[in-house]
């Protein structure tokens, strides 16, 4: 892999610290055909086997709510933390405040996409696997002014 997999951004990640506040102001904003429905984490919720999250090089169990705003040709990704736990999402909101997180790709092979990005010198610092699909973020931000995400969906 001499190059990413794709250059064709698929969404926006922005980091909010009122999910509610934000979903307000979109529909204010846009033309949407169709209402915006905020997802909150279930604290009863077990892990599924095989799911698992990862930042820093630690496990962690990193909840937020998220809101999808349907936009073209990218569509944006609305996330605000729930608690203290850590994450890339927490994290960003309290060095920076709210803003614009990282910008996401649709890749295929993404051990391939995870080694050559650790040989730039950009490597994982959140990694979440679905069980249906699975991401990363890289340690782009100085390099780049934002974070990249990695996704890779599998066949159903």
């Amino acid at each position: 892999m001499d190059k990413l997999g794709s250059s064709e951004i698929v969404k926006i990640g922005i980091v909010v610290d009122d999910i509610e506040k934000a979903a307000e102001k979109f529909r204010e904003i846009f033309p949407l055909d169709q209402e915006l429905t905020v997802r909150r984490p279930n604290p009863d919720q077990a892990v599924q086997e095989g799911r698992y999250q990862n930042f820093r090089g630690q496990p962690v169990r990193a909840k937020l709510k998220s809101l999808l705003v349907p936009l073209e040709p990218v569509y944006l990704e609305v996330l605000e933390p729930c608690g203290d736990d850590p994450s890339p999402w927490k994290e960003f909101l309290d060095k920076n405040g709210p803003g614009v997180c990282f910008i996401s790709f649709y890749i295929d092979g993404f051990e391939q996409t995870l080694q050559f990005m650790e040989n730039h010198q950009m490597p994982p610092v959140f990694i979440e696997e679905k069980g249906f699909e699975r991401y990363a973020y890289f340690d782009t931000l100085a390099e780049l002014g934002v974070t990249l995400e990695v996704k890779e969906r599998k066949q159903r």
